[in-house]
């Protein structure tokens, strides 16, 4: 499988954190903010929950003289084994994140753990101010759980939603999905959220957002590591705070065969590459 990594150099950092880092400072002398995450998920065993907790750890000690933002998912440490132990090992991040003043994020997996990323993330945040999570607009329960988080002062970055669900979960057409992530996108801003985050490529979207909002700059605006620089740039030219998600790790290869496997994702890389490089 090593015919991919060639492809998957343009989106993943490092097969390491020792051939990340330089790509990641990079990015920071530019002027971006960063989230880093450490690839992997859905863990099967507590000796992997160990060695993703110690590598995130390692991350967080390494930027002892910056702040950062760690992105996390939470099967990776656990979940789904027991969330005991997810929890327990969050735990110790956060509480070793927040000694460097580094924030943390809880990536939303597919539906069977967003109950339970929704609760860690409440429960951590209370404990430690500076750990968030991601909510997905394509889902019908999304409306009440932005209210809980909310109401409970955490930080969210708004997707759209990568995971295939069911219809009678989530909503399937590209207009609804983006009509809902505009109108949690508002909701954000009027209720002047703890630093929410706008994490889309979708340019239709940042326009709407940047015309009818009275200030966008309110957003942190989140883009993939290797996905429309050009697009990166200009934010930050107009002095937008952009912040680049940036996955390392030994586990490239299923990272880039999701985004690949289908044929829209397949689409959409192809067709950012081509506007990054002839607009």
């Amino acid at each position: 499988m090593k015919i991919f990594y060639p492809l998957a150099k343009r989106f993943i950092a490092g097969h390491d954190f020792d051939s990340a880092r330089p790509k990641i400072r990079k990015l920071l002398d530019e002027g971006y903010e960063v989230s880093i995450d450490y690839l992997g998920e859905l863990s099967t065993n507590v000796s992997d929950c160990e060695k993703a907790t110690s590598q995130y750890l390692k991350i967080v000690s390494h930027y002892w003289s910056g702040k950062i933002d760690i992105s996390i998912k939470p099967s990776q440490l656990g979940l789904l084994i027991n969330p005991v132990i997810s929890y327990q090992n969050l735990n110790k991040i956060a509480k070793a994140a927040k000694k460097f003043g580094h924030t943390i994020r809880l990536d939303m997996e597919d539906s069977r753990v967003t109950s339970m990323t929704i609760n860690q993330a409440l429960s951590l945040n209370k404990k430690y101010g500076n750990v968030g999570v991601a909510i997905q607009a394509n889902l019908h329960r999304t409306k009440k759980d932005l209210k809980i988080l909310m109401d409970n002062n955490v930080s969210v970055r708004l997707v759209k939603g990568a995971y295939k669900e069911s219809e009678d979960i989530a909503y399937q057409g590209e207009l609804d999905i983006g009509a809902n992530f505009f109108h949690y996108a508002a909701t954000l801003y009027s209720n002047k959220t703890n630093n929410p985050a706008i994490a889309t490529h979708d340019e239709e979207l940042l326009e709407d957002i940047e015309d009818l909002l009275p200030d966008p700059k309110y957003f942190d605006y989140e883009m993939l590591y290797g996905i429309r620089r050009d697009l990166q740039k200009s934010l930050l030219q107009k002095q937008y705070r952009v912040r680049i998600y940036i996955p390392f790790g030994e586990q490239w290869l299923p990272y880039t065969l999701r985004r690949l496997k289908e044929w829209k994702n397949l689409k959409f890389v192809i067709k950012n590459i081509f506007y990054e490089i002839f607009r």
